[in-house]
């Protein structure tokens, strides 16, 4: 019952006009290792057999392709002129992706989705080695699945705004900690439906709090912000949300099976470039300057921001 009542905030979106998805992708169904339907969207480069890498964008917390692939402002098809191959998965319970019930957390995706996703852009691309760019959470699931699986076909790795031990910093994330005794009372939160709702107000200051949240609003234009909201979020299970609070505890990031993911992490075998914006309000630069010092010698940090020579302040989607 309350699996589809969830599903009903899902759909029951009116602003139409903010959601229409681009049309230039290829769309592949995998099914994951317990059976549920996963959706992979390819952007091939105008002249298919280019030598480019194979790139996959994956997304975040409650989030989609789509933030890697909004109209006009679209990452994928920038990479995809430029010869590259681009892939975005969707895990369970994200964009077109099936789910069945609010109960999963990391140790799903990691030992469920990624192997058959990972595994079809090998065989749909025909490539040995895949170019992994992990948006926030999509970050943290690359830093998780390298340190599990060291004979990974990843060549290299990229994490725009993701850490391993948030409680480095300042962070939004931790005034949710006060009321984590209530949200576990929960199944989900309908973020998704929430910001949806919001979205035609956006981008033009009077929900500026709300916004800073995802972007520094000076550096993203109105309508891009806007159709962030609007179409690239969605239901939010409390079990996922309690396995990564873990990132506040001592232990720091763990799975539910117990692995501990911090602790590890000198053991991430592969090159991996983490990227921090200078007014990120999820993530702080603190805390991905950490996730790089015990990352060691495979890590490489840039930070956007005036001080990393750029004109405007970053967030964490911008």
């Amino acid at each position: 019952m309350i699996h589809n009542v969830f599903n009903l905030l899902e759909s029951a979106r009116p602003w139409r006009h903010l959601t229409e998805d681009c049309a230039d992708a290829v769309h592949y169904e995998v099914r994951a290792k317990d059976g549920l339907r996963l959706h992979l969207r390819r952007v091939r480069p105008p002249q298919f057999g280019q030598s480019g890498a194979t790139v996959m964008l994956l997304h975040g917390l409650g989030s989609n392709h789509q933030g890697f692939h909004l109209p006009g402002r679209s990452l994928a098809n920038w990479l995809a002129e430029r010869g590259h191959d681009v892939w975005m998965p969707e895990l369970r319970g994200h964009g077109s992706s099936q789910t069945r019930r609010y109960d999963w957390c990391l140790d799903e995706y990691l030992e469920y989705d990624l192997p058959a996703i990972l595994g079809a852009i090998r065989r749909f691309g025909a490539t040995d080695e895949i170019h992994w760019v992990g948006h926030s959470m999509g970050g943290i699931l690359l830093m998780s699945y390298g340190i599990l699986n060291p004979e990974a076909p990843i060549a290299r790795g990229m994490a725009v705004g993701s850490a391993l031990d948030y409680s480095v910093g300042e962070t939004d994330f931790a005034q949710l900690l006060v009321l984590r005794p209530l949200l576990e009372r929960l199944v989900a939160v309908p973020y998704g439906s929430l910001v949806h709702l919001l979205a035609p107000v956006m981008g033009g200051g009077a929900l500026e709090a709300v916004e800073r949240f995802n972007v520094w609003p000076t550096n993203v234009e109105p309508e891009i912000v806007q159709q962030l909201h609007a179409r690239c979020f969605h239901t939010i299970p409390i079990s996922l949300l309690s396995n990564l609070a873990t990132t506040f505890e001592p232990c720091g990031l763990c799975l539910r099976s117990g692995f501990p993911i911090r602790d590890n992490a000198e053991r991430f075998p592969f090159p991996i470039k983490l990227i921090a914006g200078s007014r990120d309000a999820q993530v702080a630069v603190e805390a991905v300057e950490y996730t790089a010092e015990i990352i060691g010698g495979n890590a490489d940090l840039v930070v956007c921001g005036p001080g990393g020579g750029c004109e405007d302040h970053y967030g964490h989607w911008d």
